[in-house]
Order: C-alpha cells, then sequence, then structure tokens
C-alpha cells in the first residue's frame, strides 16, 4: 500500500522552491556548498529536473530533511533522501516521504517508486518501510571488462539468436513469460505493467536495437538479453536478461548471455555492469563463470500504486 494520502496535508513538507534549491540540496548530499553548488549547475547543465526536490522544516522553519524523485522512463522513479542520523530525524523524514510521494502518485505520471539501501542501515530501511515501501530483493551489482576478445557462442541445434526487432506484444508476452518463477526480483513484475517495463527498457541509457537479443526454439521466443549502451559512464548494461520455462537448465543461458557479451565487446566502452538479486544463485553462478566480480550490495525497495487498493 502507498502513502497515506492525508500526508498531502502536511504544511511543513514541500517543494523546494529555485531560491531555496542550494541548501536543500546541501543536505540531500550531506555535501558542502561548494560541492552541492557543482551538483546544482551539473543539474541545470546537463538538464536534470529539480522539480522534485522536497524538503521537510520544524515548527520554527529550520531545514531538517530533504529528499529527491527523479523520474525514469516507464513511469518510475527513483528516491534520494537526506542522511538519516536519529530516530527524530527518522520520523521526520518519513513523514516527508508520505508527502512527496502522494502528491507524485496523484499527478498521474508515476507509478513505481525504487530505492537502494544500505544493507546494515536499520534505521534506513524502517524509515522507508514505515513510508510504504516493500522490500524486494538484496541487489547484487556485478562488473566485469568489457572485452574485445569475446567470442560468438558456438551455433546450436533449434535455437536461434536474433535482433531482428518482434512485435511490442510478442515482447511483452515474452518478458511475461521469463518472469514466470523465476529468481530474480520475482515480485517486481506484479507492481508494473507489461507496456510500463518494456518502454523503460527501450528508453533507458541509449536504446540501440542491435544490442537487444532474443533467444527462439524451434521458432518460438523463449529468451531475452537487453544490454544498453552508457558513453557518459564509459559502459555497457544488461538492463534485463530471462528466460521463459521451457528454456531454462539447459545451458541455454550461458548461451544467450556469451552473445550478449559478443554483442557489447564491439563497443568501445571499459567495463560492463548488471545486477541480480542475490537469491538467485544459478545467475549468480553464471555471471561469476563469465568474469563478472561483486561490486556493492543494496536492499532494493519499492512503491507502487498498483497495490494501493489492497
Amino acid at each position: 500500500m502507498y502513502a497515506n494520502m492525508d500526508a498531502t496535508m502536511d504544511n511543513r513538507s514541500e517543494p523546494v522552491e529555485p531560491s531555496r534549491r542550494l541548501p536543500a540540496l546541501e543536505k540531500l548530499l550531506g555535501k558542502r556548498r561548494a560541492e552541492s553548488s557543482r551538483f546544482l549547475q551539473a543539474a541545470d547543465r546537463e538538464g536534470i529536473s529539480l522539480k522534485d526536490l522536497w524538503q521537510r522544516v520544524d515548527s520554527r522553519g529550520t531545514l531538517i530533511a530533504a529528499a529527491l524523485l527523479s523520474e525514469n522512463p516507464g513511469r518510475t522513479a527513483s528516491l534520494l533522501i537526506s542522511p538519516i542520523l536519529n530516530r527524530t530525524q527518522a520520523a521526520e523524514t518519513t513523514v516527508l516521504i508520505q508527502s512527496m510521494v502522494a502528491h507524485a502518485i496523484a499527478d498521474g505520471k508515476i507509478d513505481l517508486i525504487q530505492y537502494l539501501a544500505e544493507p546494515g542501515d536499520d534505521l534506513e530501511l524502517s524509515v522507508l518501510k514505515d513510508a510504504g515501501f516493500i522490500d524486494l530483493a538484496l541487489l547484487v551489482s556485478m562488473e566485469r571488462s568489457n572485452s574485445r576478445g569475446a567470442k560468438q557462442p558456438l551455433a546450436l541445434e533449434n535455437v536461434v539468436l536474433t535482433s531482428q526487432p518482434i512485435t511490442d506484444q510478442a515482447m511483452m508476452e515474452l518478458l511475461e513469460d521469463t518472469y514466470e518463477d523465476s529468481l530474480d526480483c520475482p515480485g517486481l513484475s506484479k507492481l508494473r505493467h507489461a507496456k510500463d517495463i518494456l518502454d523503460g527498457h527501450r528508453r533507458g541509457g541509449n536504446f540501440d536495437p542491435r544490442l537487444w537479443t532474443v533467444l527462439q526454439i524451434n521458432g518460438v521466443n523463449a529468451g531475452v538479453s537487453i544490454v544498453n549502451c552508457t558513453p557518459a559512464a564509459d559502459c555497457m548494461e544488461v538492463a534485463y536478461f530471462g528466460l521463459a520455462k521451457v528454456a531454462r537448465h539447459k545451458g541455454l543461458g550461458a548461451h544467450l548471455l556469451d552473445h550478449a557479451l559478443f554483442l557489447a565487446a564491439k563497443y568501445a566502452q571499459r567495463s560492463i555492469l548488471l545486477a541480480v538479486d542475490e537469491r538467485n544463485i544459478p545467475a549468480l553462478r553464471l555471471y561469476a563463470s563469465r568474469g563478472f566480480r561483486v561490486v556493492t550490495r543494496r536492499v532494493a525497495l519499492a512503491l507502487s500504486s498498483l497495490k494501493s487498493s489492497t
């Protein structure tokens, strides 16, 4: 269930006026004014919207918490909150999140809000859960060199790997098939519409259809790999990787991944990244076997308007 709509009536939580953004960013980032000023300048230069930068003040008008919602493709947004130092600040931050989330969802442009938390930060996790977020997974970020030595996998009988576009309906059906009994953030697909998921993948990063691969068995779509190129970060990203049940436990995951790495290696970016649910042991083993190493672990939390009636 998402945040209590009564929170919108709270007059100590509000969007930050442009003239007050610098101190709010100092609070949000936990950084000094000079560093926050550079962030503000970079946001203006790169067209990063700060319209959903919010603040909460105490009864005397003193700033006590700040938060930022950044809209993403596919009717989603990412949440960033200021550091939480004590339980009093935690309670105030919870109210701030409830207010801004209720406003964002009521606006009708966002259906899903995501947050990545430090695994050991119990205070931060309690704030998010009190604000209505649910714990989806311990998300493992992995990285390897985007090697130009990657080889195209040998052909398999009755199996085709293709980057030829399929219809949107066929892709949505394929994605749905890969979610069935998935070990990778199994609850996430239920929090979004299939069309928004596809739109998010297509508009995320620098969309290049040549980096999308569909695995077909006897002409039937049975797996998909989606890779994005992010030149600004000098990396490639495996944004989605999944097999339908009919294709699992046959070595086809390795076949599809090797092809994805072969395609990615044609690009100049230094590294290739991915994220995987820590409970997905088969995927972790596969990625490790292809040279991926763990970089970070974060708790993935989400809040969805699609659960508002439950």
